[in-house]
């Protein structure tokens, strides 16, 4: 047994894997009705608190744009990028309005309502009349019928009384425009600025009758948190028509709208933002290699890459309902005429990624992806500490943290006693400063060093046989793998790795890590997840059956 140093290893702690048991197993999972996540909270859950208006991200704002507008424009690409924490830029506290971000919403509105008066029929789209004249019935229905879609709820009477004023002051403002279109102008760049647009804003005030400890979400408001979690964007008129109706006002009804919802391809956008920032993927758009040592490298393999990964994911998770084991383990994947060279096909291939099956003896899932291993190598060799840190840290949740910045991570050059990497490493990690982090991070970067730099199959290393066996810690426990499939097998059949996954489903989710109060509710949604075979769109699901989710706390409300 190697001895773990404390503050270098840890991660999800021992309470968090008790095996407690939720019921007898015959609710979870499947096609049928989720289980409450929350059964094993004796006492109650608790939800997070959590700021009562909380600005949508930069994806969020786009996608926005996008269904409320029908314009296919991404106008963050001109802000400064949302601040990660804990791995996701969806964390409602960074999530705040600087002098500089509001000037550039205003921009943005500015532009957005100037590129639709451009675009008759994006503007006509919107409307339920003819904008060649002044209608004041028809400025009042396109006002109503637009503000309750981008507010995300009916506009009030004080509202509605204010929009019509800017509507109808917008006359002879712009230079082009009917006086119908510039009225609309006008309301959309006021809308697009306004706070209820910017931020999610929740008022819900009045305590649950069966608990102090919950404040009951109002239909509209678990519209949108069910909107911004399941597609990344606000709600549509038929997801508010049921809130006006009181479909979501039980967990049953929210359960329904989350299935249909995740059958709908607005599902591809958080599944996707989610995955991406998980796996770090921002790492794959620009790797650079050596061009004597990988001469068949160029920079539209990063591009391939990352299209490979996320064709993946969507496959997994969406099309094929598929399972976190499928994610680590499946050896089908997507290849184009650059991917098939790395990963050794034969046959005709083009530009366009087509899916083909790998050799399941080198190949499973994320893992042995060539984006994954060429990310985390270095220019002109593999790195088994980068990979291993991953793996310890993103797949096992295990916290494991930065080397001291004296530390000199440069590797000794090949000699006689240390000739391929793998034996380099070691002699440079081997002091016992260093072991005590190291000997959880080498083994898995050493199980992976089956692959070269770029993401070959290799089989040598500077000459000598390629050494893949390895003890790997996996929580508590020991695990010999031999090779990189055996790796993601290994973790992807254990509770840690499972359990990884849904804790970092959970601070997506909810936007915000987790807290000891929530441990009774993952540990509930880690049970149903088991009966369900860890199904990717079952844990979603799950999500929103928490009383983390269908309620807010009164801390914040006092």
């Amino acid at each position: 047994m190697v001895a773990l140093t404390p503050g270098c290893y840890g991660g999800l702690a021992e309470e968090d894997l008790a095996d407690d048991g939720v019921g007898d197993g015959e609710d979870g999972g499947g096609d049928g009705e989720v289980s409450n996540p929350d059964s094993l909270c004796m006492e109650g859950p608790k939800p997070g608190v959590l700021p009562r208006a909380v600005r949508v991200t930069h994806s969020q704002y786009d996608a926005m744009v996008i269904d409320l507008l029908g314009l296919d424009t991404t106008p963050s690409d001109a802000f400064l990028a949302d601040v990660a924490v804990g791995g996701f830029s969806n964390n409602a506290q960074a999530l705040g309005v600087t002098d500089r971000l509001a000037r550039d919403y205003r921009r943005s509105a500015e532009l957005i309502a100037e590129n639709l008066a451009d675009n008759p029929d994006k503007l006509a789209a919107l409307l339920s009349c003819d904008p060649s004249s002044i209608d004041t019935a028809c400025a009042e229905e396109f006002i109503r019928s637009f503000g309750r879609r981008a507010y995300r709820r009916p506009l009030t009477n004080d509202e509605l009384e204010a929009f019509g004023n800017v509507f109808f002051s917008a006359d002879g403002l712009y230079e082009t425009g009917a006086p119908f279109e510039q009225g609309v102008r006008l309301v959309i760049e006021a809308v697009l600025q306004s706070p209820h647009v910017l931020y999610r804003i929740e008022l819900s005030s009045e305590l649950s009758p069966d608990s102090e400890d919950l404040v009951p979400l109002t239909g509209y408001e678990i519209a949108t948190r069910l909107s911004f979690l399941l597609w990344d964007s606000t709600p549509s008129d038929a997801l508010l028509d049921a809130a006006e109706a009181g479909e979501l006002d039980d967990a049953e009804g929210v359960q329904a709208w989350a299935r249909a919802m995740l059958d709908d391809e607005r599902a591809t956008r958080p599944v996707l933002a989610f995955h991406e920032q998980w796996l770090e993927l921002d790492g794959l758009d620009d790797i650079q290699k050596d061009q004597d040592l990988f001469p068949g490298f160029h920079s539209g393999m990063s591009v391939a890459f990352r299209e490979e990964t996320e064709r993946f994911i969507e496959r997994v998770a969406l099309e094929m309902d598929g399972t976190y084991a499928d994610l680590m383990t499946s050896n089908v994947s997507y290849a184009n005429s650059d991917l098939a060279v790395v990963y050794g096909l034969s046959g005709d291939f083009t530009g366009e990624l087509v899916e083909v099956e790998l050799d399941s003896s080198e190949r499973a899932g994320l893992l042995t992806q060539a984006g994954f291993l060429a990310s985390h190598a270095f220019s002109n060799a593999t790195s088994p500490i980068q990979r291993g840190v991953f793996v310890q840290r993103k797949l096992l949740c295990a916290a494991i943290p930065d080397p001291p910045g004296d530390v000199d991570t440069t590797l000794p050059p090949p000699d006689n006693s240390a000739v391929t990497t793998r034996e380099r490493v070691t002699a440079h990690t081997s002091a016992p400063a260093c072991s005590g982090c190291h000997d959880s991070i080498n083994a898995p970067g050493f199980a992976l060093e089956g692959y070269d730099a770029v993401g070959r199959v290799r089989s040598t290393d500077n000459g000598e046989p390629v050494d893949a066996a390895s003890t790997v810690i996996i929580g508590s426990d020991m695990v010999d793998v031999d090779g990189a499939v055996e790796l993601a097998h290994a973790i992807a059949q254990s509770e840690v790795g499972q359990r990884c996954y849904l804790v970092n489903w959970f601070r997506y989710a909810n936007m915000r890590t987790e807290n000891p109060d929530d441990q009774c509710t993952i540990n509930g949604l880690h049970e149903l997840m088991v009966e369900a075979d860890y199904d990717i769109k079952e844990l979603m699901v799950a999500m929103t059956q928490t009383a983390t989710f269908r309620y807010r706390s009164p801390l914040e409300v006092q």
